[in-house]
């Protein structure tokens, strides 16, 4: 309750406190009327003696009555009688209905923990591990804005397009080189299966076969000219063999010449030769040409893989750069600029028809979930401020809690300040960038054996005083303050016995009713 609420109900408690007050009190009055009527009848028969000794006579009736209203009827009183009618004074006595309806709440004295701390001002600003500056990857001209300043986009939104010809020359070399990539990985296949084909001949041909099985064998065997080099070879070696053989028959049966012989034996080692270049060349010859096919196919494929590296490295994510391949010639400079995370534009520097480079920013996106709290830390309290330690930060109405995850190690030279960070969480986006707020840093938590809200404390005749609520009353009772924060404070000494029944709200009430009971005893 703050100083001005209470202000405006102190008449209404102090009204409703004092009519239970204001009965007990006429009682004693009333009490005391007859002891006076009686005393005065006294006072006929016994007037001599009487005169000699008022003033005693008056003190002991004030001690024997207990009256605080018998300052109204005697001039004689004695110092004593005045002390003991102060005494009364210093009590409250409201029923449990009456403190219930004023708000008074009397709670038993107890030990507790005062913490300590300093209050700093601080700054929200933005999370900078969740800040980013969107560059575009490639100049060009913008054709389209499609994100404005305080729009909240995802990751991959679009956000802009911008007209580039260096995109389109990358994305023109990347199809030349899908384009030579599929011309040599079909070489490939063509002479993977003319080499396939070429080994199962020369098998065939290592075997020696008849002319016609060999021609009965190598019928569905695609080769290409090889094969009929290889065949006619093969077939001018078999004839020239069964003609040799048939001369060296016929030699043997006297039925050739010498030259004869010599002839067929020349024209055989002559075939066989030619059949056996013929075969190593081809052997050797489709080696070669698939090894050639296969690293012309790494090369293109190679090519291919630079290619959309460039691309990738100008922004294009996997699923665009398939899509290369099927887009109509119009899209080939099309750059589309994303976000490439969740949050908020905070700052944007890009319209249409403008020139954008590589070096200057066009889009700022927050993630505003959590923002950093910069609390300046002055020189004195540096040696208090440390990592781990609990904040209470309060802007306004609101109210929220954090811990220091970050001190610099450099004092500001414009400031003369240490930098201390909080991390705050900002899901529903109250705390604001660039807004200023209070800070209150624990300090230290001490023990103390007797702790009452601050309120319980309150400053009468010229002492600090907290009420404690007796078998008379409540009472107040004199007290030495000891440490202290904005909401509790640790009394010093035994004065007041732990668990003794202490006024802890509304004390105020207390003490704006013994001011009012001793105005009406002056009055």
């Amino acid at each position: 309750m703050n100083t001005k609420t209470k202000l405006l109900l102190l008449p209404s408690l102090i009204a409703i406190a004092l009519l239970g007050v204001g009965c007990d009190r006429a009682e004693e009055h009333d009490d005391h009327g007859a002891e006076a009527g009686r005393a005065e009848s006294d006072g006929h028969a016994h007037g001599a003696e009487e005169d000699e000794h008022t003033g005693q006579a008056g003190d002991e009736h004030t001690e024997e009555q207990h009256d605080p209203g018998s300052e109204d009827h005697g001039d004689g009183e004695s110092h004593e009688g005045h002390g003991h009618d102060e005494h009364e004074e210093d009590v409250v006595r409201l029923t449990p209905e009456q403190l219930e309806r004023a708000g008074v709440r009397i709670e038993p004295l107890a030990s507790g923990t005062i913490t300590t701390h300093v209050t700093l001002p601080a700054e929200v600003g933005l999370n900078q591990d969740a800040v980013l500056h969107v560059t575009p990857r490639v100049p060009g001209i913008v054709s389209e804005v499609r994100a404005f300043l305080g729009n909240d986009v995802r990751a991959g939104d679009l956000l802009a397009v911008i007209e580039s010809p260096e995109l389109g020359e990358a994305k023109i070399a990347f199809l030349q080189a899908v384009q030579a990539k599929a011309i040599a990985d079909a070489e490939l296949d063509r002479q993977r299966t003319i080499s396939e084909n070429t080994a199962t001949l020369l098998d065939h041909l290592r075997q020696e076969l008849s002319t016609d099985e060999l021609q009965e064998r190598a019928a569905d065997l695609r080769i290409g000219a090889n094969k009929g080099r290889l065949l006619s070879a093969y077939a001018r070696l078999r004839a020239a063999e069964a003609n040799y053989a048939r001369e060296k028959e016929l030699r043997d049966k006297g039925l050739s010449t010498q030259a004869d012989l010599l002839a067929a034996q020349e024209a055989y080692n002559s075939n066989q030769a030619d059949y056996f270049a013929a075969f190593e060349d081809v052997d050797f010859t489709f080696r070669l040409r698939f090894q050639e096919a296969e690293r012309a196919a790494q090369v293109a494929s190679s090519a291919v893989g630079n290619a959309e590296r460039r691309l990738h490295l100008l922004g294009l994510s996997d699923e665009q750069v398939r899509g290369i391949e099927t887009e109509p010639d119009i899209n080939v400079s099309r750059y589309e600029l994303t976000a490439p995370i969740g949050g908020r534009i905070v700052t944007k520097h890009i319209t249409n028809g403008e020139r954008v480079s590589l070096d200057e920013a066009v889009y700022t996106i927050a993630n505003l979930d959590t923002v950093w709290l910069n609390i300046s830390v002055y020189a004195r309290y540096t040696d208090l401020i440390e990592e781990g330690q609990e904040v209470t930060v309060h802007a306004g109405g609101r109210t929220t809690r954090g811990v220091v995850d970050y001190i610099s190690a450099v004092v500001s030279e414009d400031t003369r300040t240490v930098l201390a960070r909080v991390v705050l969480p900002n899901e529903n986006r109250a705390w604001k960038p660039g807004e200023f707020v209070t800070v209150r840093v624990e300090t230290a938590r001490l023990s103390a054996d007797r702790v009452v809200p601050i309120e319980a404390i309150q400053f009468y005749e010229g002492r600090e005083v907290i009420f404690v609520q007796g078998e008379e009353g409540i009472m107040p009772v004199p007290v030495r303050i000891g440490t202290r924060n904005d909401r509790f404070v640790a009394l010093i000494g035994d004065e007041v016995a732990l668990g003794a029944p202490v006024v802890t709200a509304n004390s105020f009430l207390m003490k704006a009713e013994l001011g009012k009971s001793a105005a009406g005893h002056d009055h």
